[in-house]
Protein backbone atom coordinates (compact mmCIF):
# COMPACT_ATOMS: atom_id res chain seq x y z
CA UNK A 1 0.00 0.00 0.00
CA UNK A 2 1.39 3.58 -0.97
CA UNK A 3 1.86 5.90 1.84
CA UNK A 4 0.14 9.07 1.20
CA UNK A 5 2.12 11.63 -0.44
CA UNK A 6 2.66 14.90 1.80
CA UNK A 7 2.83 17.06 -1.84
CA UNK A 8 -0.61 16.01 -2.63
CA UNK A 9 -1.93 17.38 0.08
CA UNK A 10 -0.19 21.07 -0.11
CA UNK A 11 -1.06 23.90 -2.14
CA UNK A 12 0.69 24.37 -5.17
CA UNK A 13 0.42 27.82 -5.47
CA UNK A 14 3.16 29.55 -7.51
CA UNK A 15 5.82 30.98 -4.04
CA UNK A 16 5.29 34.63 -6.37
CA UNK A 17 1.63 34.82 -6.62
CA UNK A 18 1.15 33.57 -2.52
CA UNK A 19 -0.32 35.76 0.16
CA UNK A 20 1.22 35.80 3.44
CA UNK A 21 0.18 32.38 5.29
CA UNK A 22 -2.99 32.54 7.87
CA UNK A 23 -1.77 31.34 11.48
CA UNK A 24 -4.57 28.40 10.05
CA UNK A 25 -2.20 27.59 7.02
CA UNK A 26 1.27 27.96 9.25
CA UNK A 27 -0.13 25.44 11.99
CA UNK A 28 -1.74 22.87 8.73
CA UNK A 29 2.03 23.04 7.27
CA UNK A 30 3.97 22.29 10.63
CA UNK A 31 1.11 19.78 11.48
CA UNK A 32 1.72 17.91 7.93
CA UNK A 33 5.62 18.36 8.54
CA UNK A 34 4.98 16.56 12.19
CA UNK A 35 2.91 13.62 10.54
CA UNK A 36 5.85 12.52 8.73
CA UNK A 37 8.25 12.14 11.78
CA UNK A 38 5.70 12.00 14.70
CA UNK A 39 2.47 10.32 13.14
CA UNK A 40 0.85 9.48 16.78
CA UNK A 41 1.85 12.99 18.30
CA UNK A 42 0.49 14.71 14.91
CA UNK A 43 -2.85 12.74 14.96
CA UNK A 44 -3.07 14.26 18.75
CA UNK A 45 -2.46 17.89 18.24
CA UNK A 46 -4.69 17.61 14.83
CA UNK A 47 -7.63 15.92 16.65
CA UNK A 48 -7.00 18.99 19.53
CA UNK A 49 -7.01 21.65 16.76
CA UNK A 50 -10.06 20.56 15.19
CA UNK A 51 -11.85 20.33 18.53
CA UNK A 52 -10.83 24.27 18.85
CA UNK A 53 -12.18 25.34 15.44
CA UNK A 54 -9.35 24.37 12.97
CA UNK A 55 -12.14 23.43 10.35
CA UNK A 56 -11.22 21.09 6.85
CA UNK A 57 -7.41 21.79 7.71
CA UNK A 58 -7.54 20.43 10.61
CA UNK A 59 -9.43 17.55 9.67
CA UNK A 60 -6.99 17.32 6.36
CA UNK A 61 -3.97 17.16 8.72
CA UNK A 62 -5.69 14.30 11.30
CA UNK A 63 -6.44 12.23 8.73
CA UNK A 64 -3.06 12.11 6.77
CA UNK A 65 -1.55 11.73 10.07
CA UNK A 66 -3.89 8.78 11.07
CA UNK A 67 -2.99 7.29 7.59
CA UNK A 68 0.64 7.58 8.34
CA UNK A 69 0.19 5.62 11.22
CA UNK A 70 -1.42 3.14 8.75
CA UNK A 71 -4.41 3.54 10.53
CA UNK A 72 -6.40 3.98 7.12
CA UNK A 73 -10.22 3.00 8.56
CA UNK A 74 -10.13 6.32 10.65
CA UNK A 75 -8.55 8.81 8.22
CA UNK A 76 -11.10 8.07 5.50
CA UNK A 77 -14.22 10.01 7.05
CA UNK A 78 -11.73 13.04 8.16
CA UNK A 79 -9.82 13.26 5.01
CA UNK A 80 -14.00 13.26 3.57
CA UNK A 81 -14.80 16.28 5.80
CA UNK A 82 -11.70 17.86 4.94
CA UNK A 83 -12.58 17.39 1.13
CA UNK A 84 -16.01 18.66 1.45
CA UNK A 85 -15.10 21.64 3.60
CA UNK A 86 -11.99 22.68 1.10
CA UNK A 87 -15.16 22.38 -1.67
CA UNK A 88 -17.44 24.93 0.36
CA UNK A 89 -14.78 27.22 0.93
CA UNK A 90 -13.37 26.51 -3.19
CA UNK A 91 -10.26 25.57 -1.88
CA UNK A 92 -8.26 24.29 -4.71
CA UNK A 93 -6.83 21.65 -2.61
CA UNK A 94 -10.37 19.76 -2.18
CA UNK A 95 -9.19 17.57 -4.76
CA UNK A 96 -5.64 16.39 -3.74
CA UNK A 97 -8.06 15.73 -0.06
CA UNK A 98 -10.82 13.80 -1.97
CA UNK A 99 -7.73 11.75 -4.01
CA UNK A 100 -6.60 10.68 -0.44
CA UNK A 101 -9.50 10.22 1.28
CA UNK A 102 -10.09 7.47 -2.10
CA UNK A 103 -6.93 6.52 -1.16
CA UNK A 104 -6.79 5.12 2.37
CA UNK A 105 -10.42 3.55 2.05
CA UNK A 106 -8.29 0.95 -0.61
CA UNK A 107 -6.56 0.21 2.06
CA UNK A 108 -9.75 -1.11 4.06
CA UNK A 109 -11.36 -2.23 1.02
CA UNK A 110 -14.15 0.02 1.03
CA UNK A 111 -13.78 0.27 -3.07
CA UNK A 112 -17.41 1.76 -3.73
CA UNK A 113 -16.36 4.88 -1.45
CA UNK A 114 -12.52 4.71 -3.36
CA UNK A 115 -14.13 5.47 -6.49
CA UNK A 116 -16.53 8.03 -5.32
CA UNK A 117 -13.70 9.78 -4.04
CA UNK A 118 -10.81 9.53 -6.52
CA UNK A 119 -13.59 10.31 -8.85
CA UNK A 120 -14.20 13.80 -7.40
CA UNK A 121 -10.57 14.64 -6.99
CA UNK A 122 -10.45 13.80 -11.12
CA UNK A 123 -13.51 16.40 -11.41
CA UNK A 124 -11.60 18.98 -10.57
CA UNK A 125 -8.89 20.68 -12.66
CA UNK A 126 -6.40 21.64 -9.82
CA UNK A 127 -4.52 18.18 -9.95
CA UNK A 128 -1.24 18.41 -12.04
CA UNK A 129 -0.81 15.64 -14.80
CA UNK A 130 1.17 13.19 -12.46
CA UNK A 131 -1.00 13.97 -9.53
CA UNK A 132 -4.05 12.92 -12.29
CA UNK A 133 -1.57 9.84 -13.27
CA UNK A 134 -1.47 8.49 -8.72
CA UNK A 135 -5.30 9.05 -8.78
CA UNK A 136 -5.47 7.06 -11.90
CA UNK A 137 -3.37 4.18 -10.64
CA UNK A 138 -5.20 4.10 -7.33
CA UNK A 139 -8.70 3.92 -9.69
CA UNK A 140 -7.50 1.17 -11.06
CA UNK A 141 -6.65 -0.91 -8.51
CA UNK A 142 -9.78 -0.27 -6.82
CA UNK A 143 -11.65 -1.33 -10.10
CA UNK A 144 -9.58 -4.43 -10.12
CA UNK A 145 -10.89 -5.62 -7.01
CA UNK A 146 -14.18 -4.81 -8.41
CA UNK A 147 -13.31 -7.50 -10.37
CA UNK A 148 -14.10 -4.03 -13.49
CA UNK A 149 -10.84 -5.22 -15.12
CA UNK A 150 -11.45 -3.67 -18.68
CA UNK A 151 -12.55 -0.55 -16.92
CA UNK A 152 -8.82 -0.68 -14.97
CA UNK A 153 -7.14 -1.32 -17.96
CA UNK A 154 -8.47 2.03 -19.51
CA UNK A 155 -7.38 4.29 -16.00
CA UNK A 156 -3.88 2.18 -16.12
CA UNK A 157 -3.97 3.64 -19.79
CA UNK A 158 -4.63 6.95 -18.67
CA UNK A 159 -2.33 7.06 -16.11
CA UNK A 160 0.41 5.50 -18.35
CA UNK A 161 -0.16 8.69 -20.70
CA UNK A 162 -0.46 11.54 -18.13
CA UNK A 163 3.44 9.95 -16.52
CA UNK A 164 5.16 7.47 -18.85
CA UNK A 165 7.91 8.10 -15.88
CA UNK A 166 5.97 6.65 -13.48
CA UNK A 167 7.05 2.72 -12.97
CA UNK A 168 4.29 2.01 -10.38
CA UNK A 169 1.87 2.53 -13.93
CA UNK A 170 3.63 0.29 -15.90
CA UNK A 171 4.06 -2.26 -13.11
CA UNK A 172 0.04 -2.67 -12.53
CA UNK A 173 -0.45 -2.88 -16.09
CA UNK A 174 1.60 -5.77 -16.34
CA UNK A 175 0.23 -7.56 -13.45
CA UNK A 176 -2.95 -6.73 -14.84
CA UNK A 177 -1.60 -7.66 -18.13
CA UNK A 178 -0.50 -11.24 -16.84
CA UNK A 179 -3.60 -11.80 -14.82
CA UNK A 180 -5.79 -11.46 -17.88
CA UNK A 181 -3.36 -13.75 -19.91
CA UNK A 182 -2.08 -10.95 -22.23
CA UNK A 183 1.17 -12.06 -21.58
CA UNK A 184 2.88 -10.40 -24.71
CA UNK A 185 1.18 -7.33 -23.24
CA UNK A 186 2.90 -8.12 -19.67
CA UNK A 187 6.22 -8.69 -20.97
CA UNK A 188 6.30 -4.81 -22.55
CA UNK A 189 5.01 -3.36 -19.75
CA UNK A 190 7.33 -5.10 -16.71
CA UNK A 191 10.30 -4.15 -19.52
CA UNK A 192 9.55 -0.36 -19.33
CA UNK A 193 9.09 -1.10 -15.13
CA UNK A 194 12.07 -2.15 -15.28
CA UNK A 195 13.81 0.09 -17.10
CA UNK A 196 12.26 3.16 -14.51
CA UNK A 197 12.85 0.83 -11.69
CA UNK A 198 15.58 -1.38 -12.21
CA UNK A 199 16.23 -1.90 -8.27
CA UNK A 200 12.54 -2.05 -7.51
CA UNK A 201 12.16 -5.90 -5.84
CA UNK A 202 8.30 -5.24 -6.81
CA UNK A 203 9.30 -5.10 -10.63
CA UNK A 204 11.52 -8.23 -10.60
CA UNK A 205 8.95 -10.11 -8.69
CA UNK A 206 6.13 -9.50 -11.20
CA UNK A 207 9.13 -10.06 -13.89
CA UNK A 208 9.43 -14.04 -12.64
CA UNK A 209 5.64 -14.12 -12.41
CA UNK A 210 5.02 -13.02 -15.73
CA UNK A 211 8.09 -15.57 -16.85
CA UNK A 212 6.80 -18.44 -14.67
CA UNK A 213 3.39 -17.87 -16.90
CA UNK A 214 5.15 -17.88 -20.07
CA UNK A 215 6.66 -21.10 -19.42
CA UNK A 216 10.29 -19.57 -18.98
CA UNK A 217 11.45 -21.30 -15.52
CA UNK A 218 15.31 -20.18 -15.91
CA UNK A 219 14.10 -16.52 -16.02
CA UNK A 220 11.97 -16.37 -13.37
CA UNK A 221 14.30 -18.28 -11.27
CA UNK A 222 16.55 -15.14 -12.12
CA UNK A 223 13.88 -12.89 -11.35
CA UNK A 224 13.13 -13.85 -7.91
CA UNK A 225 16.84 -14.17 -6.91
CA UNK A 226 17.23 -10.91 -7.98
CA UNK A 227 14.27 -9.78 -5.65
CA UNK A 228 16.61 -11.86 -2.91
CA UNK A 229 19.62 -9.85 -3.83
CA UNK A 230 17.94 -6.32 -3.66
CA UNK A 231 16.04 -6.29 -0.80
CA UNK A 232 16.28 -10.04 1.38
CA UNK A 233 13.89 -8.55 4.25
CA UNK A 234 11.26 -7.49 2.20
CA UNK A 235 7.92 -8.85 1.73
CA UNK A 236 8.31 -9.49 -2.33
CA UNK A 237 11.58 -11.28 -0.81
CA UNK A 238 8.88 -13.48 1.10
CA UNK A 239 7.06 -13.69 -2.11
CA UNK A 240 10.08 -14.69 -4.12
CA UNK A 241 11.09 -17.32 -1.72
CA UNK A 242 7.81 -19.42 -1.43
CA UNK A 243 7.86 -19.10 -5.47
CA UNK A 244 11.60 -20.62 -5.76
CA UNK A 245 10.36 -22.76 -3.30
CA UNK A 246 7.80 -23.94 -5.42
CA UNK A 247 9.83 -24.14 -8.61
CA UNK A 248 12.09 -26.46 -6.53
CA UNK A 249 16.19 -26.90 -7.12
CA UNK A 250 18.22 -25.45 -10.25
CA UNK A 251 18.56 -28.49 -12.95
CA UNK A 252 22.05 -29.32 -12.54
CA UNK A 253 24.13 -28.60 -15.77
CA UNK A 254 24.71 -31.44 -17.69
CA UNK A 255 27.94 -33.60 -17.77
CA UNK A 256 30.22 -33.22 -21.01
CA UNK A 257 30.45 -36.48 -22.96
CA UNK A 258 33.60 -35.70 -24.37
CA UNK A 259 35.14 -35.65 -20.55
CA UNK A 260 37.73 -38.43 -19.71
Amino acid sequence: MLLLPLFLLQTATPASAQPLPTLDEVQFSECLKQAVTDAPSAVTQASDWAQKGGGYLARACHGYALATDFKFDLAVPLLTEAARGAEARQDDRAAHFWAQAGNAAIAVGELDVALDSLSRALAATTLTPGERADTEIDRARALVGLNRNGEAEAALTTARGLAPENAAAWLLSATLARRENKLPDALGFIKTAAALGPRDPAVALEAGNIAIAAGDDASARKQWEQVLAIAPNSRQAASAKAQLAALGPAPTPPVDGHSR
